[in-house]
């Protein structure tokens, strides 16, 4: 535990020793009170907040039956622990309420104001998770710990000696600030998360300081809040539920690449052992041919042109063995270098396509991660380019490869790409090419910005296309 935290919580135990030693009578909850009435519009408000209450409590519940996700069971029952909350409150205070509820239950006020609290501590710690922020995770499981053990004195004694002297807005904003003071990598859930949980503690404590009552109308405020906090939470959850799905599916894509690049590999290492027998007898019967033909000069050219090119055979096959390696291991790397790699794999490739390849090196830079990734990212872009060249049927086609402070770009001049194709380009299962099955340059954008944290980025004119890798 850190010392925010903990200065964090001192404080908030310190306002609870305040409160119980010197407002104690004023935080025992009475079976009645000062009646407060409603006009017409405060009450078709408060009543249409109940009803969202109520709506949001109905799909969260709905959504946990159908794809047993604990965020949406732990969200629709503290939202029915709300609404409970609220139905005793507006009891004990609040004109018709009192006669078409007539809930006066100190217990069912003192529980129910607890069980809010729990299952949002629950419902914020399954939300959370994905976060992975372990220090928050604790300071949440002693916050839920203390709440089990003021409900079990609710029970006996139908009196709750921590959610009476503090606020329950306290110990959740406590959870939300370390969370938006931990959690570094934040996203549109966790600020709707936020946003909808803070209106509500910005009214509780409006509320709790009497200020509303400075208005002198009774107005549901305090229903109005808890409505649009829970379109805001069931909004984050959903937004949440999404991105969950689309990281499954990038994490499912990956997993298909990687499985057919291992099945490549396997091909490719029993066709290199096919291989270098072969080329091993070959090199043997060069050497005899060249102890045969001392003195024949133009036997001896020959003979040393064959010997380069058995050489570029077994080197060649090594080259793609390696390239279709799945390792996952991560080291330190030449760009340089894993440029040059790639560029031996394809230079049979774009040598038939009659495609001038051009690398300028201003200076070289070292990455650290799983170089294989790297160039199967590279092997992508620039397979990608020769295709477009080859399909548009480009005069003097030309890829230019330039390596640069940190950056890599992959340049062609197959006349671009369209803009509304542009804007999709990195979208997964879009592509503009037949037979393809549109992961590749999702696929490339997730290994260089989640793998390799680099940023992947593209322009276009109607001269060609440029890809650009960024470290």
């Amino acid at each position: 535990m850190n010392k925010v935290q903990i200065f964090k919580i001192v404080a908030i135990g310190l306002f609870g020793l305040t409160m119980f030693t010197f407002f104690h009578d004023k935080h025992l909850i009475p079976t009645s009170g000062t009646m407060h009435t409603f006009n017409s519009i405060a009450l078709i408000s408060a009543t249409m907040a109940m009803g969202v209450i109520i709506s949001a409590s109905i799909y969260n519940l709905s959504f946990y039956f159908y794809i047993r996700n604990r965020q949406y069971l732990y969200y629709g029952l503290a939202q029915l622990a709300t609404l409970a909350f609220l139905i005793n409150l507006d009891s004990i205070y609040i004109s018709p309420f009192d006669e078409i509820f007539g809930i006066h239950s100190s217990l069912f006020f003192n529980l129910s104001r607890a069980l809010v609290l729990l299952f949002s501590l629950l419902f914020i710690q399954e939300f959370l998770k994905e976060y992975q922020a372990s220090q928050l995770n604790k300071l949440i499981k002693a916050l839920i710990y203390l709440t089990l053990f003021d409900i079990l004195l609710t029970f006996i004694f139908s009196y709750a000696f921590l959610t009476n002297f503090i606020p329950i807005f306290m110990p959740i904003w406590l959870v939300l600030s370390e969370a938006n003071r931990l959690i570094k990598e934040k996203d549109m859930p966790f600020y709707f998360l936020l946003t909808g949980w803070y209106i509500s503690i910005f009214v509780a404590v409006i509320e709790h300081l009497g200020l509303i009552d400075l208005i002198g109308t009774p107005f549901p405020f305090l229903h109005i809040t808890f409505a649009i906090e829970s379109i805001f939470l069931s909004l984050a959850i959903s937004y949440k539920f999404k991105l969950v799905e689309e990281k499954q599916k990038m994490q499912q894509s990956l997993l298909l690449q990687q499985s057919r690049l291992a099945s490549m590999g396997e091909m490719i290492s029993i066709i290199a052992h096919q291989w270098k027998q072969p080329l091993n007898f070959l090199s043997l019967a060069n050497m005899n041919l060249k102890r045969m033909h001392k003195e024949d000069k133009k036997s001896n050219m020959l003979i040393a042109e064959s010997g380069k090119q058995i050489e570029y055979m077994s080197s060649t096959i090594d080259s793609f063995r390696d390239f279709y390696n799945p390792s996952k291991e991560k080291e330190e790397f030449s760009v340089k270098s894993a440029t040059e790699h790639v560029l031996t794999i394809l230079s049979s490739a774009l040598s038939s396509a009659k495609i001038e390849i051009t690398t300028t090196i201003e200076k070289d830079f070292i990455l650290y991660g799983n170089k294989n990734e790297f160039e199967q990212v590279l092997l992508n872009l620039i397979n990608n380019a020769k295709d477009a060249i080859v399909e548009r049927q480009v005069e003097n086609p030309t890829i230019n490869i330039a390596i640069k402070h940190r950056e890599l770009s992959v340049e062609d001049n197959a006349k671009g790409i369209s803009k509304e194709n542009l804007i999709k380009i990195f979208d997964p299962y879009f592509s503009t090419k037949k037979n393809s099955d549109g992961i590749g340059l999702y696929i490339s954008k997730m290994i260089i910005e989640k793998e390799l944290e680099g940023v992947l980025e593209v322009k276009s004119s109607p001269k060609g296309t440029t890809f650009y890798l960024r470290f």
